[in-house]
């Protein structure tokens, strides 16, 4: 039995419609790219997604010989530039480097947020997050178990949040432990960092970025549902009794209605990232993984963790929409 996901269904339909086409005339996106692209970010310079759009612009660039020019356009965990996107012109010269949760998880804690996966493209992932609860390494708490214990004897702690999804995260440990908690609210990974440095904030929820600091950073809880590869020996959130797991990917978006060529075009050169020796050096220093996935993975994996997150988010109480 032959299957078809419903991306690939309508790559057929569109291959058969040029097919009939014929070669009278080509399309547009048989030149793509013309010229320079434009690739946004939807969070501030300097922290995790900054530094591997960054990398990956370089790859992308050279794949294709033209320029792409990073744009960060911080503000509402991605929200503000994804609807910046949904504005421009379907002819892949503008994009959105991000994590997947803009769709995914905040679509259901924002208010007036509610991007649904069908609403972008996708040419590829290419990161997975370790999105972990981060802290102090001379805090007095090394797991979540502890954490609460300490934070009923410190009633009104500060905690950094850069993303709606951060914000569940510790309102439903604190809801379920009635701990009276502050949030911080942070626009990067790099204000995150600084935030925990300085010691403005007790914890702070990192999409992976706290383990270039293994001197004065420790992880206390996976928010994943795997264990990170850079602290196995720390359970994930759902080890400890809170069923909140859900993984996160860089991905890159487009306006809806990009045409498929320009999709493929772009994810083979987000491929290249895979094997590119300068990318996988901004990775390694990060500890961040390499996972890539093509444009119809992508897009399945954008469904099914649409899914799965809704059903955590709304089965916590805390969906906004």
């Amino acid at each position: 039995m032959i299957c078809f996901t419903r991306r690939s269904l309508l790559r057929a339909v569109l291959g058969a419609a040029v097919g009939v086409a014929g070669f009278a005339s080509a399309a547009p996106a048989d030149e793509f790219p013309a010229g320079p692209i434009n690739m946004l970010v939807g969070y501030g310079a300097g922290g995790q997604t900054d530094l591997v759009a960054r990398a990956a612009a370089k790859v992308i660039s050279d794949q294709l010989g033209v320029p792409v020019n990073v744009v960060n356009k911080p503000g509402a965990g991605g929200a503000v530039a994804a609807r910046d996107l949904m504005q421009a012109k379907p002819d892949g010269y503008t994009m959105l480097f991000h994590s997947n949760t803009v769709v995914n998880s905040a679509s259901f804690i924002m208010e007036r947020v509610d991007f649904k996966p069908d609403d972008f493209e996708y040419a590829g992932m290419i990161t997975a997050y370790q999105v972990g609860m981060a802290t102090q390494k001379d805090s007095p708490f090394d797991n979540i178990t502890e954490f609460v214990a300490w934070a009923k004897e410190n009633p009104g702690f500060s905690y950094g949040a850069l993303s709606p999804e951060a914000r569940l995260y510790m309102e439903e440990i604190a809801k379920k432990n009635d701990l009276d908690a502050n949030i911080v609210p942070l626009q990067s990974g790099s204000e995150m960092i600084n935030a925990l440095l300085g010691k403005q904030v007790v914890l702070a929820f990192s999409g992976g970025i706290h383990y270039r600091y293994p001197d004065e950073l420790k992880t206390i809880s996976a928010l994943t549902t795997f264990r990170h590869p850079s602290a196995p020996d720390v359970p994930t959130i759902e080890e400890e009794g809170y069923p909140l797991g859900m993984d996160s990917r860089t991905t890159i978006f487009l306006p809806k209605g990009t045409p498929q060529p320009i999709l493929d075009r772009l994810g083979e050169a987000l491929k290249a990232a895979e094997s590119d020796a300068n990318f996988k050096k901004v990775t390694d220093a990060a500890d961040i993984p390499i996972m890539y996935l093509g444009v119809d993975e992508a897009y399945q994996e954008m469904e099914k963790t649409y899914a799965k997150n809704k059903e955590i988010i709304e089965g916590a109480g805390l969906a906004a929409n």
